[in-house]
């Protein structure tokens, strides 16, 4: 009977330690004290709580479950669940997601992280005055770089995310919207200088952006995640909340950012030319006598002083945007949908970007075993645009192509286009009010899915996601004005459609055994199709003009039509499983069969593996230690680099294409093919360190990687031997390194009233050309290079050795060595300059306070060891090898004569000879033109008031929010002679091509912004 009696009353002490386990507690707060009336819910389950008019609630739940606290705005945070007495839980404070949905609903929980991936918040996307969401990255993740190809909104930027690792395509991320796979943010342009296809999504609809960077989660996404992916979430609604609206604009004020070329005006461009002249050998006259005859020369009348670049602007670039929500949902149902207007206006005349965009997300419940989902995203984009790099009408390169001595206009008001000085008929003003560039885009993105619990702990799921992107392109020269005059008149316009879709199917287990045996299992498939549609004409000679081809003449109309298509398929697997909370494994396969790739080698198995150890939920940690987890992965990873790019689908054949031959119609090889060509395989090591003391008050973590690219695609070249009629084919014939670490560091000072929160990160990256099939083999691009043994993408070129103080000759080193001087480049030969156009180290630092209603937060970013170049600076800094193009100053005032004999420039001579009546090249690309790029930008910097209920009672509004911004406000270069942004790149090659090219692109702008946000 004692016995039995001890039974049952174990029996019941375990029951009411069961049920005293389930009760989690704690107080929700924010900046203005207690949340009272907040639904408390737990994720996946029906508990629910409100919270009392202190903030506290108690609410069934177990360890590990996710709280998700919704306020009577409508607002939600998650919080996982740690502890049964929480303690004080601060909504609005930063929280990293507790879950990363991957392909076909795998979803990654940050407790059981064994990778690396970085998680940026919607406060960044939101009211941002940028077009692009890729922008808002910059400086956000650690190991992110970027670099943008112009300023100009919709444009391509460059994201490489731990160093380059391929020869080919672009370096960027792959980028899956709602589960859609959308590209790599490649360049879509076909008439336009260029347009990014993620300039089509609304910045605002954002929820959340994760970054994978290594093979744990990229591995999932197989053959086009081996340069990271980028997992992009959108807004969605609450369920059991009454519905919420918000309203929300921004108004901001752009100009340059940094521009530190100083241009002559017209009596310095003078006075230069008379310089050049009085230099030149064989020329006796006074300086006044060599200005006087230069004054001739050119014409001038001595009044002019035409400022090109101040002529080509609106006095301003403003950038508008007006956004609307609403938000809600009931028991079963919850639904967001969400309206915008983006209008940027740039500084160049007649340009504007204008972005309508329309959102929305449904989710519903069927039962507790059935779950919907709809996301949907359609915009409309009208882009007038300029042509820009090295196009003789950029706008921007007016700044040099036409001195300041030529007027912009003649006395009777019309355009002078036949007085300036070389550049004639390319009046900027008339070429901005008279020609058209002009794009319309409309982007439909649509994604639905579905899970079905069709027995105890199994899972059925399954996704269909597509993109179709419209892209309508007019090219207009008018015949009296540029190339319009060469042409009589010149039009092209594009039409190209691109179709995407994917499935995603998948069937899982997943089961929490006995409390410590936490195990899931997924088995899917995927299938994707990418279809392109280009259509293009051309017609010149026009009767009338206007922008038709139609009234081209018919015999000079030219027209392409191109249609492409490529597949892929694939099967994936992944295991996780947690013991204990303590110890995590985890492991994915994916076959991928690409039908871009050589028909022998389509098909590849692509695979990652890891583990973590959370130390800190051992029993023998202290309680000072809140979070220590150590975790290391391996993977090998797929990749094509080209196949976001269209063109190159059908490499594994080989294919013709019309020509003429004696002016009959012919057929030629177009594409030698490769049967062979197979995967480049990126295989990728990653160990970290994840920790945090203080309950989270400090905290940060370490990953060390090393990934290495092998058989790296790059075109082979056909020996001209040969006879073949192509030159090139591709081949798999290099690998690349990439070796590096990533450092974060964050803390909350002050947790009370007032918060302060402060966050870094550093990086370290190596990138190498570890291997090509033939050692010797050397491809060179600009002042850049590739080869065995050497930086990725290293500066080749010319090494400039100063300026000779006793007879201002140019110096060179003759060689790598750098033991002899040589005055001439003809006389040196290049070498690798130990330097490439990709950092080596990035950091970022960032802080948040705030004090009731009012918060304060600032982001800096710095990017170190590199170097960038300016494409153009032969002509800009020519030393005299031409007098009709406008120069920089510095030529005037700071070059070599008798009485300035330690200037940095050489002496200003015709021809640019140096004393031996030579040429001495010294205007020629070398590492003169090559600078730092090291500098440290203030990225972000806003000052916010919340008013919170105040005006609840009169007005009905909820909360209401008003700040001040500013974007990119400031820069420190260390290089005193950088005199462009060194974030710029060039649209005239993609990829490492144009990495730190500055090529007279729109530049990048400052933003000082206005806004506000209401909440009802």
């Amino acid at each position: 009977m004692r016995t039995k009696f001890a039974f049952l009353s174990a029996l019941f002490l375990l029951l009411v330690g069961q049920v005293v386990f389930a009760q989690v507690t704690g107080t929700v707060t924010d900046d203005f004290g207690p949340v009272s009336d907040a639904e408390v819910t737990v994720r996946g389950t029906s508990a629910t709580a409100m919270t009392d008019a202190n903030g506290r609630f108690s609410i069934d739940a177990d360890i590990n479950d996710v709280l998700v606290i919704i306020d009577a705005m409508g607002t939600s945070q998650d919080f996982k669940v740690t502890k049964n007495n929480m303690g004080t839980l601060k909504f609005g404070e930063t929280v990293e997601l507790t879950t990363v949905t991957l392909v076909g609903g795998i979803k990654v929980d940050a407790a059981q992280k064994v990778g690396s991936y970085s998680v940026v918040k919607k406060e960044d996307f939101e009211l941002t005055p940028v077009a692009s969401i890729d922008e808002v990255l910059n400086g956000r993740v650690a190991g992110l770089n970027f670099s943008t190809n112009s300023g100009s909104p919709g444009a391509t930027n460059i994201i490489a995310i731990r160093g380059v690792g391929s020869f080919i395509g672009t370096p960027n991320p792959l980028y899956v919207i709602d589960g859609i796979v959308v590209g790599k943010g490649q360049d879509n342009g076909n008439v336009m200088e260029s347009w990014n296809p993620l300039a089509a999504i609304d910045p605002n609809a954002i929820e959340s952006v994760t970054v994978l960077k290594d093979a744990s989660g990229t591995a999932l996404y197989g053959a086009r995640g081996a340069n990271g992916v980028i997992v992009i979430t959108t807004k969605k609604g609450k369920y059991n909340s009454k519905t919420r609206f918000n309203f929300a604009t921004d108004f901001a004020v752009q100009n340059i950012a940094y521009d530190k070329q100083n241009w002559m005006n017209a009596s310095e461009f003078i006075q230069w030319g008379g310089l050049v002249r009085n230099n030149t050998p064989g020329i006796s006259e006074t300086m006044e006598e060599s200005v006087a005859w230069f004054t001739n020369l050119k014409n001038w009348d001595g009044v002019t002083n035409e400022n090109w670049q101040d002529a080509i602007q609106r006095n301003a670039s403003t950038v508008r945007s007006y956004n609307f929500s609403a938000t809600g949902g009931g028991e079963n149902t919850s639904f967001r949908i969400g309206g915008s207007y983006y209008q940027n206006k740039p500084l160049v005349l007649n340009t504007q970007f204008d972005r309508v965009s329309v959102n929305s997300a449904i989710d519903h419940k069927i039962g507790e075993k059935i779950t919907l989902g709809l996301n949907a995203n359609f915009s409309n984009v009208e882009h007038n645009g300029y042509a820009d790099a090295g196009a003789f009408r950029n706008p921007w390169l007016t700044n040099w192509t036409i001195a300041p001595i030529y007027p912009a206009y003649n006395p009777d008001g019309s355009y002078n286009q036949t007085n300036l000085g070389g550049s004639e008929n390319y009046n900027p003003i008339a070429l901005q009010n008279t020609d058209i560039m002009e794009a319309s885009i409309r982007t439909f993105l649509a994604s639905i899915n579905g899970e079905y619990q069709f027995a105890k702990n199994f899972y059925l799921f399954s996704m269909f996601g597509t993109q179709n992107q419209s892209n309508h392109e007019l090219l207009y020269y008018d015949p009296s004005v540029g190339d319009g005059i060469t042409h009589n008149g010149l039009v092209q316009k594009s039409r190209m459609t691109t179709f995407d879709w994917n499935w995603q199917n998948s069937v899982s287990y997943r089961n929490l055994i006995k409390e410590r045996h936490d195990l899931s299992v997924y088995l899917g498939m995927e299938y994707q199709e990418h279809n392109y549609n280009y259509l293009f004409a051309d017609g010149r000679d026009l009767a009338f003009p206007k922008p038709f081809v139609e009234f081209a003449d018919p015999l000079k109309v030219t027209v392409l039509d191109d249609i492409r298509k490529w597949t892929q398929i694939s099967y994936f697997s992944r295991l996780n499983y947690v013991y204990n909370t303590r110890y995590t494994l985890t492991g994915q396969v994916r076959r991928d069969s690409n039908s871009t790739l050589g028909s022998n080698e389509r098909h590849g198995i692509f695979w990652s593996a890891g583990g973590s150890w959370n130390i800190s939920n051992e029993n023998f940690m202290p309680d000072a230690i809140s979070n220590l987890v150590l975790r290391a992965n391996y993977g090998e990873i797929g990749n094509i680099p080209y196949a976001d790019n269209w063109g190159p689908q059908y490499n594994t054949y080989a294919t013709v294409g019309f020509s003429s031959y004696a002016g009959n119609p012919s057929l030629v090889i177009t594409e030698a093919g490769n049967p062979d060509l197979k995967w480049e395989v990126a295989k990728q090591l990653n160990v970290g360190l994840d920790f945090a003391f203080f309950n989270n008050r400090l905290n940060g973590s370490v990953d060390v990687y090393d990934k290495q690219t092998v058989d790296a695609i790059l075109p082979y070249t056909i020996p001209g031997s040969n006879g073949s009629p192509v030159n090139s084919y591709y081949s798999n014939i290099g690998d690349i390194s990439n070796k590096g670490y990533e450092l974060a560091l964050g803390g909350r000072p002050f947790a009370g009233e007032f918060t302060w929160s402060i966050n870094g990160t550093f990086s370290r990256n190596k990138n190498t050309v570890k291997r090509m099939a033939d050692p010797e083999q050397f491809i060179q691009s600009g002042m850049r290079a590739l080869q065995e043994g050497q930086l990725f993408a290293e500066y080749y070129t010319y090494g400039w050795a100063g300026v000779d103080p006793t007879n201002g000759d140019p110096l060179f080193w003759a060689d790598e060595t750098k033991t002899e001087k040589v005055n001439a480049r003809s006389k040196a030969t290049p070498f690798f300059q130990g330097i490439s156009p990709f950092p080596t180290y990035m950091a970022n630092l960032s802080n948040e306070f705030s004090y009731k209603g009012v918060s304060l937060s600032f982001l800096f970013a710095g990017q170190f060891d590199y170097a960038v170049s300016n494409r153009w600076q032969n002509y800009v800094t020519g030393d005299g090898s031409s007098t009709q193009y406008n120069q920089t100053r510095n030529v005037l005032y700071d070059s070599w004569t008798p009485t300035n004999t330690g200037a940095s420039n050489p002496i200003q001579n015709t021809g640019a000879l140096n004393s031996d009546g030579d040429a001495s090249g010294s205007q020629l690309p070398s590492s003169r033109w090559m600078h730092d790029g090291d500098h440290i930008r203030l990225k972000t910097l806003k000052l916010a008031y919340s008013f919170g209920d105040l005006f609840k009672r009169s007005t009905g509004i909820d909360n209401m929010t008003v700040y001040v911004r500013g974007e990119n406000l400031w820069i420190h270069v260390f290089d005193d002679t950088l005199t462009f942004d060194p974030e710029a790149n060039s649209n005239w090659a993609g990829g490492w091509q144009g990495k730190g090219l500055y090529d007279y692109t729109s530049p990048i702008m400052r933003s000082f912004s206005l806004g506000v946000s209401i909440d009802f």
